[in-house]
């Protein structure tokens, strides 16, 4: 038997409820497309920000600083300035 006929053949309660359960899918969908699309725009435009406002004389300096403040954990990546590393240590 087919998909077609078995939907044919499906009280029309039950159609009406596969009907409103696609139609929320596909709302949720298109809802989670539009909040990536809106957060992947603030994170370029922060980012273009971020590098319009940092003078370039100062990058190398600013990433310096960082590295000497930063923990060394040899698996932990250097954060950017004004990033804080937050750890857990074993109780002593």
């Amino acid at each position: 038997m087919s998909i077609l006929q078995t939907l044919r053949e499906a009280h029309p309660y039950r159609l009406l409820l596969i009907a409103t359960l696609a139609v929320i899918v596909l709302a949720q969908m298109a809802a989670m497309a539009m909040v990536a699309r809106s957060q992947v725009s603030k994170a370029q435009a922060f980012y273009a920000e971020a590098a319009r406002t940092q003078p370039a004389s100062k990058a190398p300096a600013a990433t310096a600083a960082v590295e000497t403040e930063a923990p060394s954990v040899p698996s932990t990546p250097v954060a950017p300035a004004g990033v804080m590393h937050v750890g857990y240590v074993v109780a002593r």
